[in-house]
């Protein structure tokens, strides 16, 4: 894909412009993070300590000062200096560093080929407009059979022309039926919208069919070994309204691949 420079510095510049409202939003739990994605993302991770980790669009540094804890050497990018700011006012020990998933030389220049035991992008690739340069890149700095980990929102059902719905059927008594409508899949496609109520401003997202994410980390030797599709608790999410959807849909998609020999 070609990359068009004018739409590439607006994203950046509205990730600038959230990170605060997003770094808040996050620290008080109301978001996804903590209960569905994190969860499954350790999971699938299986971070033993001193494993070197790279983190590509870290945000806040929510997950990277996760895996530090857990043991891992953690180096944590982003593009937008705006996030950046909010990850190291966290503190830490990480190696937090600017670097655009969309520039391979960049992603490359952070190590040796080799250097990293995981490569983890954590709710970033429906944000991207391209994630070809972020697995080339990764494939290069893995050691053989290193693991590259993601959580996206799910391709078939939370990305796209979607939209969640809630139905009252009133035969045999008052029921609640959760459902999403797809009206497209199939198709690559992008828009703007928001992810949290009261979000000042909204942000883009690059809807890609589930063939579409994988196929370069295939392209790039790397073998699909591990998958989720988190719910959320019923604990998390209003009962009547359309995000109860995803507490009997998934929302995310967490995957892992490693590098094949």
């Amino acid at each position: 894909m070609r990359e068009d420079h004018n739409l590439h510095d607006e994203v950046r510049s509205t990730w600038d412009g959230l990170a605060a409202f997003w770094d808040e939003r996050m620290e008080a739990g109301l978001t996804w993070q903590r209960h569905l994605i994190q969860p499954a993302v350790e999971r699938l991770l299986r971070l033993q300590p001193g494993e070197r980790v790279l983190e590509i669009a870290c945000g806040n540094g929510e997950f990277a000062r996760r895996m530090s804890e857990l043991g891992g050497q953690v180096l944590a990018v982003d593009f937008s200096d705006g996030v950046l700011q909010r990850a190291r006012v966290h503190g830490g020990d990480i190696d937090y560093r600017r670097a655009d998933a969309m520039d391979e030389a960049a992603i490359l220049a952070l190590g040796e080929p080799g250097s990293f035991d995981a490569v983890v992008s954590n709710m970033a690739i429906m944000d991207m407009e391209s994630i070809e340069p972020m697995v080339a890149a990764s494939s290069r700095l893995l050691t053989p059979a290193g693991r590259f980990v993601f959580s996206t929102l799910h391709p078939a059902f939370n990305s796209g022309d979607v939209r969640p719905m809630v139905e009252f059927d009133m035969e045999g008594g008052l029921r609640e039926i959760y459902s999403v409508k797809v009206s497209s899949y199939s198709r690559s496609c992008s828009g703007k919208g928001v992810a949290i109520p009261d979000q000042p401003v909204e942000q883009w997202y690059f809807h890609r069919p589930l063939w579409m994410i994988l196929q370069p980390f295939f392209d790039h030797r790397f073998a699909l070994d591990g998958l989720e599709e988190p719910l959320v608790g019923v604990e998390h999410e209003k009962q009547g309204t359309p995000g109860f959807v995803y507490t009997q849909v998934p929302g995310v998609l967490v995957a892992r691949l490693r590098r094949t020999v």
